[in-house]
């Protein structure tokens, strides 16, 4: 009775503690495998699936929280990371869009209780994802734009582009030991995606002068503009599960995860707007300026709906014990993501005194399916010191994607790039307990991209892609990511064990 308590005790205090440091915590990637959970599987590129995963199991393969023989607190510090953006080409020929981002990267938290000998449970706080990526650009240049003018005028343009995207996830997690080879787990967690979002495309032509002098005359001074801004931002809450199966005979370790669908549960923070106008424009068939344009529209709270999906996985995985002198493992891990149909991500109710058009504030999104994979070693290189390192493909599941039958209507938009992480490091044991540093370098590059406009061939109205003062954006844009993460992070266990 008196051992039932104190789990009872431990597990509330557990939970209390996660569930407060959750609530203090305040775009996104179109990459599954981009977190970083600053512990040792993150120096094996997270390969473990087969084991080895240590307190990161209950993400992993939550049958492996078993592979832990002693009730431990995981404690794994913010570091940073340093995100360096290149696009060039992006907004034109040699209009590049540069940017260097330093994010603080968030901590990792879990608690392990061993209440028998054939069970143990978890309780984490988790970071799955935190990207961020600011791109600022203006073009200040004399050109001739304006027919109806002659000359050239002046050009200035201005482009804004923010994705703010952080996805949070506490759970608990178990584990069974069914024999002495299998051991069988499950977790529930849930996450919450944070996300603030904005573009803007502002774009103006101006003469040069007070005094404009045509052929027909002086005409009065006036400014042709065109502006395009799109924001929304939420809090989404969701629920999934987690079912592990974990087997192992002597040096080999073999391990499946499935990974249900989210269920969405509940959004707050809620706002959508959107805004586009055109301004003095001429017609380039009949000479004539086109009507003047101001649409804007805003929804929140009970207005507006998100509904954010994820998909359901499946991921494999292996270990191995190589028989040398010195302890040394390989991991394997790939991991199957399906495929998700287009569908409508934020929508909100039309203003019903204002005709948009189709769905004017509907932001929809989807996902192709992809196969990731990696690969991780694991060496003793000393007593004490263990020497980790691996290397993951996080393939993007936007990269040509189509959505139809959503094509038309508006989409977050963003770097579809696939990225390739190499990870290592090594982990220090002092008096039973084990300390962590490391670091990761990853890598994307991507050609023959669409440019996300074409401010340097404006015309005053561009018929193809149905937008006054751009150009047709070519598809000769390339970009590339490099982000460097540090870790580090301490294990303490309570009472001495043997770990698998």
């Amino acid at each position: 009775m008196g051992k039932v308590k104190l789990f009872v005790v431990r597990s509330l205090g557990a939970g209390m503690f996660l569930f407060s440091l959750f609530s203090s915590c305040s775009g996104q990637s179109f990459n599954y495998w981009t977190r970083n959970f600053n512990e040792e599987s993150s120096l094996a590129a997270g390969a473990v699936v087969g084991g080895g995963a240590g307190p990161s199991a209950i993400y992993y393969n939550p049958s492996a929280i078993g592979e832990i023989n002693n009730s431990q607190l995981s404690i794994h510090a913010s570091l940073f990371s340093i995100n360096i953006y290149n696009i060039r080409n992006a907004l034109g020929d040699d209009i590049d869009l540069n940017s260097v981002q330093f994010v603080i990267e968030p901590r990792f938290i879990s608690y392990i209780l061993k209440p028998h000998k054939r069970w143990h449970v978890e309780f984490a706080f988790l970071n799955n994802e935190n990207y961020r990526v600011v791109l600022n650009s203006s073009l200040d240049m004399h050109t001739d734009v304006l027919k109806y003018l002659p000359g050239e005028e002046r050009y200035f343009a201005r482009f804004q582009y923010s994705d703010h995207y952080r996805d949070d996830w506490v759970g608990i997690g178990g584990s069974y030991m069914l024999s002495s080879s299998i051991r069988l787990g499950a977790s529930m967690m849930v996450p919450v995606r944070q996300v603030t979002y904005q573009y803007l495309m502002d774009v103006e032509a101006m003469p040069l002068s007070d005094t404009v002098i045509t052929p027909l005359g002086q005409v009065p001074y006036y400014v042709a503009s065109y502006e395009e801004e799109d924001y929304f931002n939420f809090n989404n809450y969701r629920v999934l599960w987690k079912l592990g199966f974990l087997y192992r005979k002597g040096p080999l370790g073999l391990g499946i995860t499935v990974t249900t669908p989210s269920l969405n549960v509940y959004s707050d923070g809620k706002r959508v707007s959107r805004k586009a106008s055109k301004n003095n424009i001429m017609d380039p068939d009949t000479a004539v300026m086109m009507p003047n344009y101001t649409l804007i529209d805003y929804a929140e709270k009970k207005e507006m709906q998100v509904n954010f999906k994820s998909p359901l996985s499946i991921a494999v995985g292996a270990t191995y014990r190589l028989p040398t002198p010195r302890s040394q493992t390989l991991y394997f891990t790939t991991e199957f993501f399906g495929a998700v149909a287009p569908y409508r991500m934020v929508e909100a109710e039309e203003n019903t005194q204002y005709q948009f058009g189709r769905e004017w504030l509907t932001f929809v999104n989807g996902g192709k399916a992809v196969i990731n994979a990696a690969v991780g070693y694991n060496i003793e290189v000393q007593e004490n010191v263990r020497v980790m390192g691996g290397f993951r493909t996080d393939f993007n599941y936007r990269k040509n994607l189509d959505l139809s039958p959503f094509e038309d209507y508006k989409k977050v938009r963003g770097l579809t790039l696939d990225i390739y992480r190499l990870s290592g490091g090594a982990i220090f044991t002092f008096k039973g307990q084990d300390f962590i540093m490391g670091v990761q370098y990853s890598i994307g590059r991507e050609t023959n991209q669409k440019q996300f406009a074409d401010l340097k061939n404006p015309v005053e109205y561009n018929q193809e892609i149905h937008r006054p003062l751009q150009g047709t954006p070519a598809s000769n844009m390339q970009s590339m990511i490099n982000n460097i993460n540090f870790y580090f992070g301490a294990t303490f266990n309570f009472n001495t064990g043997q770990t698998f």
